[in-house]
């Protein structure tokens, strides 16, 4: 239905996870009356092909969807086959007052894994593998169940949510092969109530709720030389509360905060029976104002404390137990909004704890570690302009500075080391013409400025990853049902990549090579 990017923590409402800001999707749902069906294809570079396809029928009171797509792709690297399938099931009754759903899917994956480059491989053959048997699947089911009550202004909804999952990793290392195989379900519970009221004359909106989840976790290595088996399980119990207040014509207020009750154990069968156990309580918080200067300009600040539990999956193979990742986050901005253009300007700060990130160094094959004390700040602009009625262009630029704020790595002191694998500077560009009433030519271009390697925590390599600018072109056309498209990806065919580590002696780099051009074409028709 529609894809919401929410900037800043949103840690009160959404839980762990969400430092530096949220992406909500929305699925379609069966409205009322609606009786369609939308069939795509498309093929590509590489050996990409991609199908879809979802029926809608619903009458007054009950509605169905069902959608299901097959991707498929030799990607740009060797031994980089894909193949996903996905199919979900959505069906609604009720009415505006009330309403229940239920939502049951299924997906898989089937990937071949061609390891990282040298950096002489990079030059010489930045398509080969380096792990030409690896592979890994997965597969999982969800069922969502939904249901929501209005009375009077107020909303109540709850859902119930189930999802498992099974992965399978096969691997060479050091001359054998590894077999890693995980199991894992998830059941989730989350009320929440909004209720919209005035205080002193004034419009309020009050948004409190729960969060209730449990992870339960197998997970089995046999590695010939070393085979483990160990079961997880990780509980969490949060509730929340947030307000809204218009505290004048001019100024409103946001106030929110979640305590949260974490539980984790692991228990080792093999090698040598052991469990160790860890309970956590994080709590989060925000508090912000947003004054309106004028028709279309507001000034916003905003503080707040976020953070992220280590999941299941981020405490395997690990002595002990993380850490909670925490956050204490500042930003200060203006909004300006007119018929033609938008535009947002924010300068923030982010003071970390314990941040959680995967280190190459630790463990047979490495393992998420806390990082000492951290910190970024940086500006944000952000600019849309619609320059006439068919042509518009947008802008978004951040600068970043990360850094330790303490700490020791190799014996060396980093206190105000750069961070790795944050770019000091990121650019995206754009634009959209529509050269006629059915056709549409757009244009994106990003520039990703210079970043310190992985592994490089004491800022000694002597080199950083390269700037690297890509370019992407569409080109739509809608006739009849049919929405007909052509897009050019990494148009100038920029040989880089996105993620490199410097190796274990420090001579030296491994990177992961980021496709040169390629070509995808589609077509989509939509039945009524």
């Amino acid at each position: 239905e529609r894809i919401e990017i929410m900037r800043g923590s949103g840690a009160v409402l959404y839980g762990g996870g969400a430092t530096g800001g949220t992406i909500n999707i929305i699925t379609r749902t069966p409205r009322a009356g609606e009786k369609s069906a939308l069939l795509f294809g498309g093929a590509g570079s590489y050996g990409t092909r991609d199908a879809r396809g979802t029926v809608v029928v619903a009458g007054e009171r009950a509605g169905i969807a069902v959608s299901a797509n097959q991707l498929e792709s030799d990607n740009y690297r060797d031994n980089n086959h894909v193949r996903q399938r996905n199919a979900e099931v959505d069906a609604r009754f009720g009415d505006a007052t009330r309403f229940f759903s239920i939502k049951v899917g299924g997906d898989e994956q089937d990937l071949r894994n061609p390891g990282v480059r040298t950096a002489a491989q990079l030059i010489t053959d930045r398509r080969g593998a380096t792990t030409p048997d690896d592979f890994s699947s997965r597969s999982g089911s969800r069922m969502n169940l939904g249901a929501g009550w209005r009375f009077g202004d107020n909303d109540l909804a709850v859902n119930l949510t189930y999802r498992d999952r099974e992965a399978r990793s096969i691997q060479s290392f050091l001359g054998a092969v590894t077999d890693l195989t995980t199991q894992v379900d998830t059941w989730a519970l989350s009320p929440r109530l909004r209720m919209p009221f005035t205080v002193g004359g004034l419009p309020n909106t009050l948004v409190v709720g729960g969060d209730v989840d449990e992870w339960n976790y197998d997970s089995l290595f046999l590695g010939g030389f070393f085979n483990s088996h160990a079961l997880a399980t990780q509980r969490n119990r949060a509730v929340y509360v947030q307000d809204n207040l218009q505290l004048t014509g001019d100024l409103r207020l946001m106030a929110g905060a979640r305590l949260q009750r974490s539980e984790n154990a692991i228990t080792e069968l093999l090698p040598a029976p052991a469990t160790v156990g860890k309970s956590h309580s994080p709590r989060a918080y925000e508090l912000a104002l947003r004054y309106r200067l004028a028709r279309g300009a507001a000034l916003f600040g905003k503080i707040g404390r976020s953070f992220r539990i280590a999941t299941v999956d981020d405490n395997r193979f690990q002595p002990t137990l993380l850490e909670p990742q925490t956050s204490q986050d500042r930003e200060i901005g203006v909004d300006l909004e007119t018929d033609r253009l938008r535009l947002r300007a924010a300068v923030f700060q982010m003071r970390l704890e314990n941040e959680i990130t995967f280190s190459p160094l630790f463990g047979l094959f490495g393992a998420n570690i806390n990082l000492s004390p951290t910190q970024r700040q940086g500006l944000e602009l952000d600019t849309q302009w619609t320059l006439t009625k068919s042509l518009s262009v947008f802008a978004n630029l951040a600068l970043i500075d990360a850094e330790f704020r303490s700490g020791v790595y190799g014996g060396v002191d980093v206190s105000g080391n750069e961070v790795p694998l944050v770019p000091k500077q990121t650019l995206a560009v754009g634009g959209s013409w529509r050269i006629d009433q059915r056709t549409t030519l757009s244009v994106f271009a990003r520039h990703v400025g210079t970043q310190r390697f992985d592994n490089d925590q004491a800022n000694t390599f002597p080199s950083s990853m390269p700037t690297y600018t890509t370019v992407d072109v569409k080109l739509g056309h809608e006739t009849g049902g049919w929405q007909l498209a052509a897009t050019v990806r990494n148009l100038t065919s920029e040989k880089y990549f996105s993620y490199g580590i410097r190796n274990a002696a420090g001579t030296s780099f491994n990177a992961y090579p980021a496709p040169e051009r390629s070509v995808f074409v589609s077509a989509q028709y939509r039945f009524q």
